[in-house]
């Protein structure tokens, strides 16, 4: 079975990636500092994380640097691959295109900025989330999806 809603699966992953295009391209232009929000909790600045989730694995050697990347971009590939695949099965793969768009979004920071572009930080008191991403946001989001879609059809 083909899938049915290409068309849709495109559109919600050319904005996802667009709006975190655009997102990083102003944090690096306007949040050299820490900037506060209106919103109680939020702060902006720009860092440049080398690392993945919460900057594990983050180092300033190149070589690390690219392994990690390269883990990155195969674990991507092989999650197009399976998405791909489902999709042609007729099964729902929201979940998959957020992963995989965020996936890109920081890949591209990878390539062109050696490392990916975080700049959205929520605390409170002493504590503070990590800095994160729209494109973060959207991985997250995807797996979510995933497991929710996971729990409901057992």
């Amino acid at each position: 079975m083909k899938c049915s809603i290409t068309w849709l699966y495109w559109f919600i992953g050319v904005t996802i990636f667009c709006i975190d295009r655009i997102t990083k391209n102003a944090a690096l232009a306007s949040f050299t500092d820490r900037v506060d929000s209106m919103i109680p909790y939020l702060s902006y600045e720009t860092t440049l994380n080398r690392g993945i989730s919460w900057g594990m694995f983050h180092s300033s050697h190149d070589t690390v640097f690219l392994v990690v990347s390269l883990v990155i971009a195969f674990i991507t590939g092989w999650v197009g691959w399976y998405t791909y695949t489902c999709c042609q099965r007729g099964e729902i793969v929201f979940g998959q295109v957020c992963i995989i768009v965020g996936s890109v979004s920081n890949l591209i920071d990878r390539l062109f900025y050696g490392g990916v572009i975080d700049f959205i930080i929520f605390s409170s008191c002493d504590y503070s989330w990590p800095v994160f991403n729209i494109a973060d946001m959207a991985i997250v989001f995807g797996v979510g999806i995933i497991l929710w879609h996971n729990v409901l059809n057992k």
